[in-house]
């Protein structure tokens, strides 16, 4: 392998941007990829409005967006606006 910066993971290696080191280029990965792998995050999706300037939540998390959704869709049209469907990251 090219002689790159060792990143975040010990498999991957950042480039320089010397053609000398092309082949570190091609095999650095994206640091989302790498912060995946070295923590375990859990996505849960809830509903929520804001109530005078504050963050309240409406639901219980649920696993996937899809299942946020068709939740929202049960409230009035009236209401349906003022509520948002956001994503939480928990680090395990």
């Amino acid at each position: 392998m090219g002689s790159g910066i060792p990143g975040p993971c010990p498999d991957h290696v950042c480039s320089i941007g010397n053609s000398r080191y092309s082949e570190s280029r091609r095999l650095a990965a994206s640091p989302t990829a790498c912060y995946k792998i070295l923590m375990k995050v859990i996505e849960q999706w809830l509903l929520f409005k804001y109530v005078s300037g504050q963050f309240t939540p409406l639901s219980k998390p649920f696993k996937t967006k899809a299942q946020a959704e068709k939740a929202r869709m049960k409230y009035p049209e009236r209401e349906r606006g003022a509520i948002g469907v956001g994503l939480i990251r928990i680090d395990k």
